[in-house]
């Protein structure tokens, strides 16, 4: 079953950063979901938000700062204050560079397009992946269905997944009509059965973000395919319990 750290392992470094990034490959996981967002000059960079307050020294839109605003901002030091450990000085990666860590460090990538991020970034996105020859590396995700169609209708080769978080009866029939290979839901609406009717279409089953590890063996027993956690290292833990 797929390890999956969510945000890189945010539990114990700051989220969407190179050292969370690390941090995560080193704990054994093997998959690593990370947010984009679009700068003003079009380039694409893992945040979560939409603003820039949160995370960072900076304030304002995403999409209101060139890459070169965005990258002079110390994107660790928030984190301080939950770890003994500094992280003061990293900073907000690009598309290039979490590519570029996929390949050295053999670890495939969840691209989690934001629903509010700024128009045209999923065309970004495809570019940027197929001029770095790395797409194979990489799973697209989106919350917005018009997201996913968006991506096959620019490239049909890229691998893409749904997530859900409102309970339905039809999350399976909705990943289906938006091309999604994948379907990834909010861990408290997998349900055995759920389980086994993706399957039954064709679709992997993601569950995020679980991080207790009485949630992990519940899921691992209804049979996902993955868990997203911001410590991956209690799931590689539940999972040798297994």
């Amino acid at each position: 079953m797929w390890v999956v750290a969510h945000r890189g392992a945010s539990g114990h470094a700051p989220e969407n950063t190179m050292a969370a990034f690390r941090r995560a490959a080193d704990m054994g996981a093997r998959f690593i979901e990370t947010d984009l967002h679009l700068t003003r000059d079009a380039r694409v960079v893992a945040i979560h938000d939409s603003t820039l307050d949160r995370t960072t020294t900076g304030h304002g839109l995403v999409h209101l700062r060139s890459l070169e605003e965005v990258r002079a901002l110390d994107a660790g030091a928030w984190f301080g204050s939950r770890s003994a450990e500094s992280f003061a000085g990293e900073r907000v990666p690009t598309l290039e560079e979490i590519l570029q860590f996929a390949k050295e460090r053999d670890v495939i990538f969840y691209l989690e397009i934001k629903s509010d991020s700024a128009w045209g970034v999923e065309h970004a996105v495809v570019a940027a992946l197929r001029d770095s020859g790395e797409a194979a590396r990489v799973i697209i995700l989106s919350f917005d269905p018009a997201t996913i169609e968006s991506v096959h209708r620019l490239d049909s080769t890229m691998m893409t997944g749904y997530l859900c978080e409102d309970p339905s009866n039809d999350l399976v029939e909705r990943s289906v009509r938006a091309g999604a290979r994948q379907i990834v839901p909010r861990g408290d609406l997998v349900t055995p059965a759920l389980v086994e009717k993706a399957h039954r279409a064709g679709l992997q089953v993601v569950a995020w973000t679980i991080n207790e590890p009485g949630q992990m063996q519940q899921l691992i027993a209804a049979g996902v395919d993955g868990i997203m956690s911001d410590y991956p290292d209690r799931l590689v833990s539940a999972l040798r319990k297994t």
